[in-house]
């Protein structure tokens, strides 16, 4: 699909473009070489949206992710030992803390590109208001999900072989995926977690003869699919975190209320973060980016969001080193 480039210089920038290099978004040659055949230079407006971008996420890292982490890490280091409460707060806060943290960097990676006068493609779209678990894969690491779709499951064939392989390449594709995280059957269980319910969504839709990557239509299935999809995905979770199976399973039976641990600590860190991620998720809408809408502000407007969040990082980042998440995938 794309010819190879002639130009050693173009070649050796591509594999070593800095900001997206360590964790990603994955930049694919299709996407960046082209963009070195014309002599790009950084505009205006596109510093400022990449300044805004940078900006953003480092707020998502420095001042959000990081300050959830301890509460994060406290529970999930002994599960048995905490109430439900607790349990269920720690793993809203791990879901806060993956997005904000994974997602700020891809906002940074993406946004010193944009600085420089290069464009990455979106890494996520707010995926927690997803209304399917395949929406939420439309909108959760694009560039790792479409590579997969490219890379894995059309190379075993897609769906051009019957439903029930289909199916069974959708379920590989997604362990497959899961293991890529790293050599833990806790990164398999997560990917096969998805990967079934990414299949039962399709079968739902094959019964009810509808599109699965079709937009939900109705007040009573919109809740009933945003509620559905959030709840498995935030139970994915557990594995995903915990250290091996029994953490797991301990984690997992006391969110559900079988566990036997008493102690109730929720730190204000936490829920200080989790309401700035709802009230963000629902001030701005799905299919506009922040480095597209508050550019097309104001002045006055602008000044006072770069100002703030500046500010923001500045009163309230974490000043210890904190490694990104995704820095160990």
């Amino acid at each position: 699909k794309l010819s190879p480039t002639s130009s050693w210089r173009d070649y050796s920038l591509f594999v070593a473009f800095f900001p997206q290099l360590v964790a990603g978004p994955i930049v694919r040659a299709a996407d960046f070489l082209p963009q070195l055949g014309k002599r790009t230079r950084p505009q205006p407006a596109l510093f400022e949206s990449g300044l805004a971008l940078f900006l953003l996420g480092a707020f998502k890292k420095a001042v959000l992710s990081d300050q959830i982490a301890p509460q994060v890490n406290l529970v999930f280091a002994s599960p048995s030992q905490f109430d439900q409460i607790t349990l269920i707060a720690a793993l809203l806060g791990f879901a806060a803390q993956i997005y904000l943290d994974f997602s700020g960097y891809s906002d940074m990676a993406i946004g010193c590109a944009r600085m420089m006068g290069y464009r990455f493609l979106d890494n996520f779209a707010m995926p927690y208001k997803s209304f399917s678990i395949t929406e939420f894969w439309h909108r959760w690491h694009i560039s790792l999900s479409t590579w997969l779709r490219d890379y894995v499951y059309i190379s075993f064939g897609g769906n051009r072989h019957g439903t029930v392989r289909t199916y069974v390449n959708l379920l590989v594709t997604m362990l497959l995926g899961g293991l890529w995280h790293g050599a833990s059957w806790n990164f398999v269980l997560w990917g096969g977690i998805h990967g079934a319910a990414l299949c039962v969504h399709k079968v739902w839709c094959h019964l009810l003869n509808k599109n699965p990557s079709a937009p939900v239509q109705g007040f009573g299935a919109i809740l009933f699919g945003w509620s559905l999809t959030f709840v498995v995905v935030v139970l994915a979770w557990i594995p995903f975190r915990c250290a091996n199976f029994g953490e797991a399973s301990q984690f997992f039976l006391g969110v559900v209320g079988f566990g036997n641990g008493t102690i109730n600590t929720i730190s204000p860190q936490l829920l200080a973060g989790l309401f700035i991620l709802i009230m963000s998720q629902l001030m701005f809408s799905k299919n506009q980016s922040w480095d597209v809408e508050i550019p097309e502000r104001p002045f006055w407007y602008r000044f006072g969001a770069y100002s703030f969040l500046a500010a923001m990082i500045v009163v309230f980042g974490v000043t210890q080193a904190v490694p990104f998440i995704y820095f160990q995938f």
